[in-house]
Parts: structure tokens; C-alpha cells; sequence
């Protein structure tokens, strides 16, 4: 019986591998644009931009399709900033604007067409840097592959509410190096509320990218808000796609109304800045 089920299943292996057909399918686009709003005012003293364009044919990517001519103003419900086109749809505020925490601010967009968007964002606190530090130069590779280099650790109270959230940018040098979404750590205060967080690793410094004996490291954490982190996380499901466990490709919900797409946030800024000197591997 045994032999007999096993000739089965190899004929069975036999046959169905013989039948393939190729599928050859075109997909063409609806054609219907959608407007995306990429945006942020912070605590820092600069001109705060938004970038509008539209999305594309998901089957056939067009270059980035910029919005022009849109009317843009940033209220926080006492004073009103215009926003100027400086590039084709890129919207800079004047360079003496800045946030505060504790105020809401809110987005008005209008295109040439006359439709209107908005959206709103409070400016929440963030916590205080104390001070940051660097590792032992010790192997982050496993299963005998090797990869070297440095932790960068955050110390800093954070504090009572709970509710909390928080992004983490690493700079070299004056330069940004977390200039993607997949580098950057962002996360809730859900294990940390009203705790001392004493080393936290917020980024990697691989061996390579010291220039030299010593370099200029800046540690700049931004306050966020829950529907922004739940926007990231969003974004990163979409991005880490391949397995049999996905789920039908979906928009990420913004804070935009009218249908547009995106995010426009709010954040306060904290950095802190040392030297990190390069060090022998750590066996």
C-alpha cells in the first residue's frame, strides 16, 4: 500500500509539473490623482516647509508629479503664517517661524482648482536630553557574520503622562545619516512613562563611517504624536512586504481631510552633540 501511495504521489508531482501557462496581464491605471502632503512645523527657528505633489500609476511609476500654485497658510489659532512656493510644490514658511509646545497647528491648503485640505496636529512636549554616550566597538553581525561598530546611548527622564512618543535622528558630523524611514527609531513612552532611561540605544554607528580618530556626533530626539507614530508604522507595513502573510496592499491613514494622503506633524526638537572617538574591536 505504501509503494502504491508513493507512485501516486510521484506521478502526481510529474504531471502537474508539466502544467504551466503563462500569464501575460496588463494593468492600466484609473488615471485619478490624489493629493499627498508631506509637512512639519517644529520648535526650531527656520523656514518650515511642506512638499505637495500627487500620486502615480502604481503599475507604472511616473516621476514624482509636483502640485504648483496652491495657496498654503499655517495657523495656530492666534497667528497665521503664509506659506511661498520656492520650488514647484515646495511651500516654505518666512525663516523667523518657529512652534511652541502646547498649540495646535493647523495646515489650509488651497489649489488652483479651489478645492481645500486641512489638517492639525498638537505640538506636544518633548522630554530633556541629559546626555549621550557611545559603546565598545563590539560585532552587531550574528550566525559568524561581522559587522562592527557603536550603540549610540540615550540617557534622559521621561516624563509623567503617559501618552508620549518620540523620533530619533542621528547626525555625523553635522551630516544626517538616518535620512530614511527604515533608519530612523521612533517609539511610545509605553514601557518607559515617569522612568529615568538610562541607555537606550537610538542608533547604530557602523566601524566605517568613523573619517578619522574622532568625529562629531549630534543625538536629535523629536516629540510625536500617537497618530504619527501609528502613520510610521503604517508606512513600514506597507514597505516590509514578500511573505505569505501579508495583507492586501491599503493607504495609510494621515491626518489630512478631503482624502488627501500624508501627514502633516508637529514636533518639538531636543539634540544633544559629543565626541565619539574610534576604538579597537571589542573580541
Amino acid at each position: 500500500m505504501r509503494k502504491i501511495f508513493l507512485f501516486i504521489l510521484s506521478l502526481s508531482v510529474f504531471i502537474l509539473s508539466g502544467c504551466e501557462e503563462i500569464m501575460d496581464l496588463q494593468f492600466e491605471g484609473s488615471g485619478l490623482k490624489t493629493l499627498v502632503v508631506e509637512g512639519k512645523i517644529t520648535t526650531d527657528t527656520t523656514a518650515h516647509q511642506v512638499m505637495l505633489s500627487w500620486t502615480g500609476d502604481f503599475f507604472n511609476k511616473p516621476p514624482q508629479d509636483m502640485v504648483t500654485g496652491a495657496i498654503l497658510t499655517l495657523s495656530d489659532g492666534e497667528k497665521t503664517f503664509n506659506l511661498s512656493e520656492t520650488q514647484p510644490g515646495i511651500y516654505s514658511t518666512d525663516p523667523d517661524v518657529y512652534g511652541e509646545p502646547g498649540k495646535t497647528y493647523t495646515l489650509n491648503i488651497r489649489l488652483s482648482d479651489g478645492r481645500e485640505f486641512t489638517g492639525s496636529e498638537e505640538l506636544q512636549a518633548c522630554a530633556e536630553i541629559d546626555s549621550i554616550a557611545q559603546t565598545d566597538n563590539y560585532n552587531h553581525g550574528y550566525f559568524g557574520y561581522e559587522y562592527y561598530g557603536y550603540d549610540l546611548l540615550l540617557y534622559a527622564m521621561e516624563p509623567e503622562p503617559a501618552g508620549d512618543n518620540y523620533m530619533y535622528f542621528l547626525y555625523l558630523n553635522d551630516s544626517l545619516c538616518t535620512d530614511s524611514l527604515s533608519e530612523v527609531l521612533f517609539a511610545s513612552d509605553e514601557f518607559v512613562n515617569g522612568n529615568y532611561i538610562n541607555g537606550l540605544p537610538t542608533s547604530f554607528i557602523a566601524e566605517d563611517q568613523f573619517l578619522g580618530d574622532s568625529m562629531k556626533v549630534t543625538l536629535e530626539m523629536q516629540s510625536i504624536t500617537t497618530g504619527y507614530n501609528e502613520f510610521l508604522t503604517g508606512m513600514l507595513l506597507e514597505i516590509w512586504r514578500g511573505t505569505p502573510w501579508d495583507g492586501p496592499p491599503a493607504n495609510v491613514p494621515g491626518n489630512m481631510n478631503n482624502g488627501a494622503r500624508g501627514y502633516f506633524r508637529a514636533s518639538d526638537v531636543k539634540r544633544s552633540t559629543r565626541m565619539f572617538y574610534a576604538t579597537p574591536r571589542r573580541e
